[in-house]
């Protein structure tokens, strides 16, 4: 083996499914669906006259409801908000045990993610209640997609990178109306640049890409062309607004046993021929060298996360 890198099992996140804040009914049936991650939102599913009140019921939920191993997160208020502050320390007060990650939205600007960073050090060190919590930092802006390397880089708490297509489509002039899509009768996918590159910052980091949501929750031909787009650029999962969209996710974004199995027989010939002292070997008919391996142990990786296994 030419390198000595290892790849890092990551954590699933091929479905992430929403929770208004004001609707902790909804957080026991989605922790016992099969989504990878559940978010309870503070943010955009709760009016701001109700944001107070909406605290208070997570907390209770996060609480009051056993969620397995899934990863739990809840999505605050932006920094810029007159919310943000109370958000993170109510939540790391009332419930900081039971929070793997805070979703961060709208993030143009890389102080955004320091001021959270040192609020979190700042509260954990006070409550005490040991795991550290990670942040999802969520790009929908032509700012944020501009200082994309420079967010990536404020902080080792982060664990995603997301894409928010609807605010960044305001944000750009796309003429849609439909959240997740491109405008009616323009060619192509207008998200594939931002998505292309929130995929190579998060790998720079070691970070997951997530894709945003599409709102149409009865479209599931649609929601698998969006997802498939995004696993095309690199992304590891996607939101989901309904319980609906959750077998959508997982579907796109697992490897197949077939994927998989492949992966591990091009693995294995291409250690015996480095075993045999030669760089590079031939596969199914085409030649296979180190950036195969590379993207073979990435598959693999995936397929375990997944416990998908070559047959």
């Amino acid at each position: 083996m030419s390198t000595d890198e290892t790849v890092r099992e990551p954590r699933l996140r091929r479905s992430v499914l929403a929770v208004p804040g004001n609707r902790p009914d909804m957080a026991e049936k989605a922790a016992a669906g099969d989504a990878d991650e559940i978010f309870l939102d503070l943010e955009d599913a709760v009016p701001p006259d109700l944001k107070a009140e909406a605290r208070d019921l997570v907390i209770r939920a996060l609480m009051g409801t056993d969620c397995g191993d899934k990863t739990v997160a809840v999505r605050v208020n932006d920094v810029r908000s007159p919310w943000c502050h109370d958000d993170v320390s109510a939540l790391l007060h009332g419930a900081g045990d039971r929070i793997d990650t805070l979703v961060v939205p709208k993030v143009e600007h890389p102080g955004e993610l320091h001021f959270l960073a040192y609020l979190l050090d700042q509260l954990e060190a006070a409550t005490e209640h040991g795991a550290r919590i990670g942040v999802e930092a969520q790009v929908e802006s032509g700012a944020g997609a501009t200082r994309l390397e420079a967010i990536s880089e404020v902080t080792d708490r982060l664990e995603a990178l997301i894409f928010g297509p609807g605010d960044y489509a305001a944000d750009l002039g796309i003429p849609a109306i439909d959240v997740g899509l491109g405008a009616e009768g323009t060619p192509g996918d207008p998200f594939h640049a931002v998505r292309t590159r929130i995929a190579q910052f998060a790998r720079a980091v070691g970070a997951e890409a997530v894709d945003g949501p599409l709102a149409d929750f009865t479209d599931d031909e649609g929601y698998r062309e969006s997802a498939r787009h995004a696993l095309g650029v690199g992304f590891d999962g996607k939101w989901c607004i309904h319980p609906r969209q959750v077998p959508l996710a997982n579907e796109v974004f697992t490897p197949s046993h077939r994927q998989v199995s492949r992966a591990a027989a091009m693995l294995a010939a291409y250690e015996e021929a480095l075993a045999a002292g030669q760089g590079a070997a031939t596969f199914e008919g085409a030649m296979i060298d180190e950036a195969s391996r590379k993207m073979a142990r990435r598959l693999i990786a995936r397929g375990r996360a997944a416990g998908v296994r070559a047959e």
